[in-house]
């Protein structure tokens, strides 16, 4: 529990005065639950005795009364205030997760899966909040329970009696609390598990349209069945180390009533006590039940928590390899990039993507790059959004270190449009708009029309309003293409980026962006990564990469007088045609 409260500590002090008002109420709760069986002994006492009157009787059935309805009232103070503080705490730690995720660079993304991620923020922040907040009821009002109805037994009933039948608790919390600690291992074991049962499920909803149209629902269904079986055997261990466990605390009450009853008639026969103060001796045992069953869950909640705790904690301690210092400057245009001698590998590969890469981009200027599959374009490129740091070699914007700007400002001068486009599950203007929420209505119209978007609103039901499917399911190749660039446009940025983003769409269409990017974007720089030459014919400068490195590199009519790879693959294109 130590370990949980020093985690969330920063919490209980901001909120100090609540956690100190929960803690009373919780303290006179505790009390009020116990102060029946003591009305209950004293009336047997006065009916025994033959001292009930009327005056008495109205007395006793008025506290009888009063006291389920002021442990109502306690409770639901009580209550109101550890949910508030609950989901405060959930909503405090969420955001928190959340915005260090964002702040994390793409090395941080190959270690962890999504399923991973999502479990920390769902499974074992629930576990946290539980301990911070609903924990605090556990311990307090249950020891408070054990510990007044304990001094009330030995002050007010009998200390011998107490001391008998109430020894024999302490001994079985202390052997829960050792077991506890030993099932800590497979509880964590249980979260790794869950964590892949999630990304498998995650992989399967995601891949849905794959699976189906190869004919794999039930292959992939029996994978998702043995991700589902590992995660109920690594509970099942855990189940079973508690079932004969917990009827211990059964045994220790049982043998707590049996003594409580054989010394309590010991006690009455030679008048060390009275019949009313055995019924509440026994109602107090009977009371000391539910708290004592609790406390072994409780001790199961804290194991989980901590285990919650740590995971947590991993990622909040992970530190971002591209970050900015505290002396970054700002920029907000530029006049040339400098590749010089870039070479960079992915820190989950052994060999460079690309490497020894010269070349200098004027702002401006329309930049190609062409070349086979797999020879490092994309890679090239995403050296500008700062993803990760290059592996040697330097990137100079304006003859200062890419890595002394502020990364938020050089992603903020890129648009960049990659392969896999991510559409999300909102109105097609909403889709555009994350590209410049700020955006007007004329602004949004123009770059719908410069991405030659506009020719399919007329077969969207509600036109920009429409809802676009998960993923972009309800859109085609070449409309989530095109979507993807009037996202990027609207931006209106330095640098517009075109990762083979023409791919899905016809020569037509294709011949049409490209005008009006060169009447749109005039001044400002655009870099176009293809296949199909068409799109870069007209660039101020293409590169060829092979291998990783840039074997050519000019305009179209310099690359087709010289023999390469350039001209040889235009010449089969234009073959085909």
């Amino acid at each position: 529990m130590g370990n949980i409260l020093q985690k969330v500590s920063w919490f209980i002090k901001e909120e100090w005065k609540i956690y100190l008002s929960m803690f009373f109420l919780l303290l006179l709760i505790s009390l009020v639950s116990l102060a029946p069986a003591k009305a209950l002994g004293l009336a047997i006492d006065t009916i025994v005795s033959g001292e009930l009157t009327r005056r008495s009787l109205t007395i006793l059935v008025l506290i009888l009364i009063a006291l389920p309805l002021s442990r109502y009232i306690l409770s639901f103070i009580y209550n109101y205030l550890v949910n508030k503080e609950g989901q405060k705490l959930a909503f405090t730690l969420r955001k928190k997760y959340l915005s260090h995720l964002f702040s994390m660079d793409s090395s941080f993304y190959e270690r962890y899966q999504k399923g991973d991620l999502i479990a920390r923020v769902t499974n074992d922040l629930d576990s946290i909040t539980t301990a911070a907040t609903s924990l605090l009821e556990g311990i307090i009002f249950n020891v408070g329970v054990i510990v007044f109805a304990i001094v009330i037994m030995s002050f007010t009933i009998s200390w011998k009696l107490t001391l008998i039948s109430v020894t024999i608790m302490p001994i079985a919390l202390t052997v829960l609390n050792i077991i506890r600690n030993q099932k800590r291992k497979y509880i964590k074991i249980h979260r790794e598990v869950y964590a892949d049962m999630t990304e498998k499920v995650l992989e399967s909803v995601e891949g849905q349209k794959v699976i189906r149209a190869y004919g794999q629902e039930d292959n992939d269904l029996l994978k998702q069945f043995d991700a589902i079986d590992k995660d109920i055997n690594s509970w099942r261990y855990i189940v079973r180390y508690e079932n004969w466990f917990n009827p211990l605390f059964e045994v220790v009450y049982g043998i707590s009533y049996i003594l409580a009853f054989g010394f309590g008639i010991f006690f009455i026969i030679n008048q060390e006590m009275t019949l009313g103060g055995l019924i509440t001796f026994v109602s107090y045992i009977g009371l000391l039940y539910n708290p004592i069953i609790s406390i072994s869950t409780i001790f199961s909640q804290i194991n989980n928590a901590n285990i919650s705790v740590d995971r947590f904690d991993e990622i909040m301690k992970e530190v971002p390899i591209v970050h900015n210092e505290t002396d970054s400057k700002n920029i907000i245009q530029f006049d040339t990039i400098d590749f010089r001698n870039v070479t960079f590998k992915y820190p989950f590969d052994k060999f460079p993507v690309i490497k020894n890469i010269n070349v200098t981009i004027k702002n401006g200027q329309t930049i190609g790059i062409v070349g086979p599959t797999g020879a490092g374009k994309s890679t090239l490129i995403r050296q500008l959004l700062r993803e990760f740091n290059v592996t040697d070699g330097q990137i100079f914007i304006d003859n200062i270190s890419i890595e002394e700007y502020v990364i938020e400002d050089i992603r903020n001068l890129v648009g960049y449009v990659p392969q896999a486009h991510m559409i999300f599950k909102r109105g097609v203007d909403e889709n555009i708009l994350i590209g410049n929420p700020k955006a007007n209505i004329e602004e949004l119209d123009k770059a719908v029309k410069l991405a030659d978007f506009e020719k399919d609103l007329s077969f969207l039901q509600f036109g920009m309003h429409t809802m676009v499917g998960e993923s972009g399911s309800t859109l085609s190749g070449g409309q989530k293409q095109r979507l993807s660039i009037a996202r990027a446009l609207i931006k209106n940025p330095e640098i517009l980026i075109l990762d083979d983003s023409l791919s899905a769409v016809d020569a037509k269409t294709e011949d049409t962006i490209i005008e009006h990017l060169k009447a749109y974007r005039q001044g400002k720089t655009n870099i176009i990564v293809a296949h199909r030459f068409s799109a870069v014919r007209d660039a101020d400068l293409i590169m060829v990469l092979e291998g990783g490195t840039i074997s050519q590199m000019g305009t179209h009519n310099e690359l087709i007088r010289s023999d390469g790879w350039y001209k040889k693959q235009y010449i089969q294109q234009m073959t085909m045609k």
